[in-house]
């Protein structure tokens, strides 16, 4: 069991998760968790809807990560009208 204090921070009350706890539930900064109490006692629970880029890149299979010939001939094309390079 791990033990965190209660800390003030402004006009709020605050506690830090901890490292390992945050890594062990994949937890990164900026993850939106709901907050209820249950039986007198705080439950945080992560909110799956906010899937990061990062994350699902993750789970992706490496090698859809290799450039086909589409993928090539899109890169070496040259602009059409007013791009940004």
């Amino acid at each position: 069991m791990t033990t965190v204090t209660v800390r003030q921070s402004g006009g709020a009350e605050i506690v830090s998760i901890p490292k390992a706890i945050g890594k062990m539930l994949g937890l990164t900064v900026g993850a939106e968790l709901e907050l209820s109490v249950v039986d007198n006692k705080i439950v945080l629970t992560p909110l799956s809807d906010d899937t990061s880029l990062e994350a699902l890149l993750a789970e992706s299979p490496r090698e859809n990560f290799s450039l086909n010939d589409e993928d090539r001939e899109w890169l070496d094309a040259k602009p059409l009208g007013r791009e940004l390079l």
